[in-house]
């Protein structure tokens, strides 16, 4: 016999040696979901362990393939396939016929996680005016070819460009499994770098053309965030949430009052410090955060 403590329901339910979660629930008249009537070709009756994991077994065939389609995290498990041994405290995750379809709907990525990555954020300094004073037709193709060339830099360096916000970007490092942390942050600031290696380059075509140069100022930061993939169903992408994106943002808005071109954090700083020549540091108020944040200047490869 096992307990089956559910928190949605405030309630403590037995279940047989041979009953699956999803059994004891439906005998004891729990509005517990399952599309696909318990035989595994859905998710819809998928609960998250939140003690008494080692009371469940693990997968069988069914329940692995489906996982492993659905990027399930080891704490999330499917009702119908689940026999407890022992006592387990869960939590049903579809709830209702809106969170049917979006399990339905939900990739290997639908599921938040928590990682630590690196975040980046630039910025082109006085594009608004740049905007102003040029036809439409020379605003996007210019905006075009900067993305594509900075674009072009961060893909080269494992980086996911997460959005385009007006003229700015953010790209996240370190989305792959195994990669260590420092690894991740030189990848960054290697990216930064040659970022203005290829803003350089476009300098002198924007010089020629429209008599005009840019700069930019990119901010890097080090933490965990929440990685999961968001988003309307037919429109959706993989982002990065948590107070360590708004830091690294914050971070790429002091580049302003520093006139330095690629800041970075103490924490990223301390992992690439051996590769990357460190210019200088600064300690300022960050909104949000209390007392001063020391922040560095990235100058170039060492």
């Amino acid at each position: 016999m096992a307990l089956i403590q559910y928190t949605n329901d405030h309630t403590i339910l037995q279940s047989s040696e041979t009953e699956s979660i999803l059994d004891c629930s439906l005998r004891n008249s729990l509005p517990h979901k399952h599309a696909c009537g318990g035989k595994a070709r859905c998710s819809t009756c998928r609960v998250l362990v939140l003690e008494g994991l080692e009371n469940c077994p693990p997968r069988n065939e069914l329940e692995e393939a489906l996982a492993k389609a659905k990027g399930f995290l080891p704490n999330v498990r499917l009702a119908c396939q689940t026999i407890p041994t022992g006592e387990v405290h869960l939590r049903r995750l579809v709830i209702d016929d809106e969170d049917v379809e979006l399990a339905k709907e939900q990739g290997a990525n639908g599921f938040g996680k928590e990682k630590e990555v690196a975040i980046l954020f630039s910025d082109i300094r006085g594009f608004t005016s740049f905007a102003e004073s040029n036809l439409p037709y020379d605003v996007i193709h210019i905006l075009n070819r900067y993305f594509k060339q900075i674009g072009e830099v961060i893909l080269k360096n494992k980086g996911y460009i997460d959005k385009y916000i007006g003229d700015g970007i953010m790209a996240i490092f370190g989305l792959e499994d195994g990669e260590e942390a420092n690894e991740i942050c030189f990848q960054a600031v290697q990216s930064a770098l040659l970022m203005l290696e290829e803003l350089d380059k476009l300098n002198e075509y924007l010089e020629l053309n429209f008599d005009v140069q840019f700069n930019i100022g990119i901010g890097i930061h080090f933490g965990e965030v929440i990685i999961g993939e968001i988003g309307h169903p037919l429109s959706k992408q993989v982002t990065a949430i948590g107070d360590n994106v708004n830091l690294a943002s914050r971070i790429e808005q002091l580049t302003k009052a520093t006139s330095v071109k690629v800041l970075l954090s103490k924490e990223v700083k301390e992992r690439v410090q051996d590769r990357i020549k460190i210019g200088k540091s600064f300690q300022a108020k960050i909104k949000g955060k209390t007392g001063l944040y020391h922040i560095f200047e990235a100058l170039s490869l060492k």
